[in-house]
């Protein structure tokens, strides 16, 4: 199957962003814009499309597979950053309603570029936004776009760290299948899930009970210094305030530039009630703070910041241990899960659930499997 090229004809000229630029000026324009031949069309994005941030939020919510870090609060933020050198894969329905989107996938070439990673967020979660209308066929659109040589792009896409069970990985999966492109399931771990009661300490080997115990005693050591107390912070008005007391945890310039942009993430979130700021205060001090986004029911433990002189006293197993009893009586949360790269906290360890985890990595042109396994041998050693 062939891609098209909507305006240009086949062979594009070598300026075609700046030329495009001059016609709609002082708005993001699309890198490369294709029309699918299989219907719906392809573009690709280095600066953020502020005119599709309403589309982008529709379709987070109605795709297969719940995502708060591909949301447009993240999107924009990401594609705001001149060191991130990330780009944004859409696909809209044509045949629907103007301004549809059927696909959305953040992503970045390696520095190598070796392949290409499906990643948005510092962070986070990255399985890509798939309407849930016709899910295998978008997919199917993706895959044939982002393979094709008006793209550019390399032949490999890894979508790391994804839930095994999850509708992406399934669908994905199948589809590749099905066109005969070869795929690699790499770098497989356990992560455990908040969705019931707590397990009781039976569930921690004697090494777990000790350093529970003993966290225990560091606790009390903190109660001695001053009051404890602990806040969530979930409005517009809350989170603006905490953010400035967040702004002390921020240590090193590296730390102060990730808070700086996640300062409008934060704000575009509360105003969607689509996150929580967990917080520990011995005193009037902020102390510790643990930062979650929530869509659609599913709660994620994105960054757990800790003043440099408390790491010692176990601060943020306390805060996720007030963070779990909290979530279990928030009805607007069904599941709770550390992202992948955040944590493991002790405290996950009385979470009764438990799900897989595992990258997808695809060649999305024929003839490319050695290099494909040379890409998925470094994914099984960053799991290792």
């Amino acid at each position: 199957m062939s891609i098209i090229r909507k305006d240009l004809g086949p062979r594009p000229p070598a300026r075609l962003k700046s030329k495009l630029s001059v016609v709609r000026p002082g708005k993001a324009v699309a890198d490369l814009r294709l029309e699918l031949r299989s219907g719906g069309e392809f573009s690709i994005f280095s600066e953020a499309p502020d005119d599709l941030e309403p589309s982008i939020d529709r379709l987070a919510n109605q795709a297969i597979e719940a995502n708060p870090f591909q949301s447009a609060a993240f999107i924009m933020t990401a594609l705001g950053r001149n060191d991130a050198h990330q780009r944004l894969a859409l696909i809209e329905d044509t045949a629907s309603e103007a301004g549809s989107l059927a696909a959305l996938m953040g992503f970045a070439v390696t520095d190598r570029g070796s392949h290409m990673v499906a990643a948005t967020a510092d962070g986070g979660y990255h399985a890509p936004l798939i309407a849930r209308h016709r899910p295998m066929a978008t997919i199917d659109q993706l895959f044939e776009a982002l393979a094709g040589s008006l793209a550019n792009l390399p032949g490999i896409i890894a979508f790391p760290a994804l839930l095994a069970d999850g509708a992406f990985m399934r669908s994905a999966r199948a589809v590749a299948a099905a066109r005969g492109l070869a795929f690699r399931v790499a770098g497989a771990f356990r992560g455990r899930a908040l969705s019931g009661r707590i397990e009781p300490t039976g569930a921690l080997s004697q090494g777990e009970r000790d350093a529970w115990q003993d966290n225990l005693g560091k606790w009390e050591t903190l109660r001695k210094k001053g009051r404890v107390t602990y806040h969530v912070a979930r409005n517009p008005r809350e989170i603006s305030e905490t953010l400035e007391d967040l702004s002390l945890l921020c240590d090193t310039p590296e730390n102060a530039n990730r808070f700086s942009a996640f300062v409008p993430v934060a704000r575009l979130l509360s105003e969607q009630d689509r996150l929580r700021i967990h917080t520990l205060y011995l005193g009037e001090l902020l102390i510790a703070a643990a930062i979650q986004p929530v869509h659609l029911g599913a709660a994620w433990v994105w960054k757990v910041l800790v003043r440099p002189d408390m790491e010692e006293l176990a601060v943020d197993e306390q805060l996720m241990m007030r963070l779990t009893e909290f979530n279990l009586g928030d009805a607007n949360i069904a599941v709770t899960r550390v992202a992948p790269g955040t944590g493991p906290f002790l405290a996950e360890r009385f979470w009764p659930g438990e799900d897989g985890y595992a990258s997808l990595l695809v060649a999305l042109r024929p003839g490319m499997e050695r290099a494909l396994d040379s890409v998925a041998a470094s994914y099984e050693e960053k799991s290792a």
